[in-house]
């Protein structure tokens, strides 16, 4: 894959860009996970386990653009950091009562 050049007057609006990519593409993820999930558990359950992967799938989105990492090398990573941002929620929760 071809590096891009970043532009040097306008560093703002790459960065900018690169972060909407990563959010759109994280949104995505957890948007499936929803449409996955939603026929074995509950919707609340679907939606909280859609939220946690679609913010480990941003993050691994910025870590492909920005750090140059592989996806190969990033899908373990969001196997584990997806259920661990699952539980985390489901802690905080439990915690605070709701």
């Amino acid at each position: 894959m071809p590096t891009i050049a970043p532009d040097p007057r306008r560093p703002l609006f790459q960065e900018l860009g690169v972060f909407v990519v990563a959010v759109i593409l994280g949104s995505l993820c957890g948007l499936a996970t929803n449409e996955l999930l939603r026929h074995w558990v509950t919707a609340t359950v679907a939606g909280n386990a859609a939220l946690a992967v679609a913010t480990t799938g941003t993050g691994a989105a910025h870590s492909h653009f920005v750090h140059r990492q592989s996806w190969v090398h990033l899908l373990p990573k969001v196997g584990v950091g997806a259920p661990l941002a699952y539980g985390a929620m489901r802690l905080v929760h439990a915690v605070l009562g709701s």
